[in-house]
């Protein structure tokens, strides 16, 4: 009897200590994973960054090489289109006089 008894005291505390350990091991687990992806994420958006300071810097680049009437011209196109993408007229003194 005390045999079984000894026995069964021993499985009862490895499995109340088994899940305990597991469970501890999954938190980590997980830890690692989240660290990981916000490693990950960070990467992505430093890629992100410095991809679009290149092309701002190219966009800058392309610019600087034009003449001033060419850059004077860019600029007007550039107010004309955002004004025609907004759906804004053009002001009405213009409209009815100049064209």
């Amino acid at each position: 009897m005390h045999k079984i008894v000894f026995r069964l005291s021993i499985v009862f505390l490895i499995l109340s200590v088994l899940p305990k350990t597991s469970a501890a091991q999954s938190r980590q687990v997980n830890k690692t994973v989240a660290n990981r992806q916000a490693q990950l994420h960070k990467q992505d958006e430093l890629k992100k960054q410095k991809s679009e300071e290149a092309m701002e810097s190219r966009r800058q680049k392309h610019i600087d090489i034009q003449t001033k009437a060419v850059q004077k011209r860019m600029k007007k196109s550039k107010k004309k289109s955002k004004r025609i993408n907004d759906n804004r007229k053009e002001f009405f003194l213009s409209r009815w006089f100049i064209n």
